[in-house]
């Protein structure tokens, strides 16, 4: 199998590399390697998005978990909905505020429409997460893969340098356009693999009897129910959640921090640099909660339950490579690129973005496009190289500091909806509640409780009590002490200045949601179907198509009732989604609009500067390089 991986890592390769050189002579000014110019067609969105936002979510770790859980942990599949959900109330609008201001990132919006410097450096460390230890945490699971796969061949630190060298020339020879191609063409590879993996384990391996002998879960896991609504646990850690960690309010904690994939800077970065909003609604509809939730809902469980409760895919590919050889390679190609597709991301949006929020506005104002354009590469290179360093020498503290990344983006909900929607959202409240919801965060996750056990005393409680994740905690705690705040500080000083952008919203860009009593229908059955697919309404689902309540009468189904419940949720979930984003307009194309006509919106929270430590440093270096080439001038 191994001469087979390598052929086929190889053609990858070379056409991923084409697709850069391509883009490279494309004609692009240099100022577009950093954004592609804002000028991406609405297809890149519809395939790279969608393939970024479900790898930032983790198909990889997804089917680990199946292994181990059975079908509670597939109830996550169902999370893709809600993130589809959050994608419809905020993407549009955000386009639509960064267009008519003129901004780059999502730290130029917040920034100015909270005149806040605070929100852009959080904006920026969030980025930093995803672009640094959480792409090392995937890059090094990759690594590990290839270097299983090729029978020692290959060491781990060996594959993972190998990787970050094919990606960072990818990415560095054709800039963001050509690094958004790559991704839309590896996500469809996944797409395609994981049907060919699933289709071959259904007709050759019998894979479809996992739907009626369940999964081969560990002891004291229920494999073919959820544990039940919740577990005063100590989190874990500490102590073992009895019959599985997967309860429905673990589920639906889960889904908060899978939406903060939809809330990164680096997803939002993705959707400014589309030329026009018009692929936001397919995506949405039919990509994201349609194709991705189901592929997973459906499919996952037919891989999933060859691996024999392993943590691990060794006997998932040992099991193809019996039967054939080019099979396993296959499979191995797609659980690689699962977790490429989202180092590439990551790094590529942390470099561009870092490019223009951090070296372009503080370092080195005004660089000119060429300028820009080295320095997005250097950015790009340092990005790498803290990559593979924690990757393949500090694997521990990589994965540590990844399980932040999600739940503190998802804690920029608060900031979303003052943006997007309520005008009476003030910074005080945004940033009161951010302060609120990291500490939350931080304190439920391994970096605040390594640090605190090892500096004062042991916490009661370990990661996720009581079966609640991070980003649950975080949101809670945030958006009740932002609307709190709120209430008090409605009529600050800066309303006037938001008002302007959500007075271009009212009036040019209204939503279709009917009157009000149309307006309460459409939110309460989005509420009911998440109390039901992902909340606590969810556990009527371990019996409701077995033992249904209204007789007592006994169905043989031949599946799980829990699964039945999971698909019949998909489907209305993707009817709801299509709701929201087609008939009540959140995402579809109406209106019209003057690119930067609020412009003057930008120079509020202050121009670009250069910080005065910084300007003595340049200028030192700038006095000392010129001393250095006086004499050879006078030499020649």
């Amino acid at each position: 199998m191994t001469s087979l991986l390598a052929v086929m890592l190889a053609v990858f390769a070379a056409f991923t590399l084409y697709i850069a050189a391509q883009s490279a002579k494309s004609g692009d000014s240099p100022a577009a390697f950093v954004d592609a110019g804002q000028n991406l067609p609405g297809w890149t969105y519809i395939f790279a998005g969608s393939g970024a936002l479900l790898a930032s979510v983790g198909p990889y770790d997804y089917l680990r978990l199946l292994s181990v859980y059975g079908f509670q942990a597939n109830q996550l599949a169902l999370s893709l909905i809600l993130v589809a959900l959050v994608m419809a109330l905020f993407q549009k609008r955000l386009w639509l505020a960064a267009r008519m201001t003129g901004s780059r990132s999502l730290g130029e919006v917040l920034g100015a429409h909270y005149q806040s410097t605070s929100i852009r450096i959080y904006v920026l460390v969030v980025l930093l997460l995803f672009a640094v230890p959480f792409a090392a945490t995937l890059l090094g699971s990759a690594g590990e893969l290839l270097a299983q796969a090729s029978g020692g061949a290959l060491s781990r630190a060996a594959a993972i340098s190998a990787l970050a060298a094919f990606l960072f020339l990818a990415s560095a020879l054709g800039g963001w356009r050509a690094t958004i191609y790559i991704i839309a063409v590896l996500s469809t590879v996944i797409l395609a693999l994981l049907i060919f993996s699933a289709s071959f384990a259904g007709l050759v391996f019998d894979g479809l009897s996992v739907f009626h002998k369940g999964f081969s879960v560990r002891e004291g896991i229920l494999g073919s129910v959820l544990p039940g609504v919740i577990q005063f646990s100590s989190g874990i850690g500490r102590e073992v959640p009895a019959g599985g960690l997967w309860t429905t309010t673990a589920v639906l904690s889960f889904a908060l921090a899978a939406a903060g994939a939809a809330l990164s800077p680096s997803f939002a970065f993705l959707g400014l640099t589309m030329k026009s909003r018009a692929g936001f609604a397919f995506s949405q509809v039919w990509i994201v909660s349609g194709l991705a939730a189901g592929a997973l809902l459906l499919l996952g469980p037919i891989v999933a339950g060859e691996m024999n409760a392993a943590d691990n895919f060794t006997p998932l590919v040992a099991r193809f490579a019996a039967y054939d050889q080019l099979v396993a390679a296959c499979v191995t190609v797609m659980l690689l690129v699962m977790l490429l597709v989202a180092v590439a991301f990551f790094a590529a949006s942390g470099a561009s973005v870092a490019t223009i929020e951090l070296l372009d506005r503080y370092v080195v104002p005004d660089l000119t496009p060429r300028g820009e354009r080295l320095a997005a590469r250097v950015s790009l290179a340092i990005i790498y190289a803290a990559i593979v360093l924690l990757a393949a020498f500090l694997p521990a503290l990589a994965t540590v500091l990844s399980t932040l990344a999600l739940p503190l983006s998802a804690q920029l909900f608060a900031a979303y909806l003052g943006l997007c929607w309520l005008r009476w959202m003030s910074r005080s409240a945004v940033l009161v509640g951010l302060a609120f919801g990291i500490l939350f965060v931080v304190f439920t996750e391994p970096p605040g409780l390594i640090v605190f056990d090892g500096l004062f005393v042991q916490l009661p409680w370990g990661r996720w009590p009581l079966t609640i994740h991070s980003a649950a905690w975080g949101l809670a705690i945030n958006v009740g002490a932002s609307l709190l705040v709120a209430i008090f500080t409605r009529q600050d000083a800066e309303r006037e200045h938001r008002n302007v952008l959500h007075g271009s919203f009212q009036r040019d860009h209204r939503i279709a949601f009917g009157g009000r009593a149309a307006r309460s229908a459409k939110w309460s059955l989005t509420l009911l179907w998440v109390f039901l697919a992902l909340g606590p309404g969810a556990i009527l689902g371990n019996s409701f198509f077995a033992h249904p309540v209204f007789t007592e009468a006994d169905i043989a189904l031949g599946v799980p009732s829990l699964w039945v419940w999971q698909a019949f949720f998909w489907i209305i979930g993707v009817l709801l989604v299509w709701w929201l984003a087609y008939r009540s307009r959140l995402s579809t194309v109406e209106g019209t609009f003057r690119p930067h006509e609020l412009r003057h919106l930008l120079q509020v929270p202050g121009t670009r500067r250069q910080l005065r430590w910084i300007a003595l440093l340049v200028t030192r270096l700038t006095a000392r390089q010129n001393r250095t080439t006086q004499p050879a001038r006078r030499l020649r």
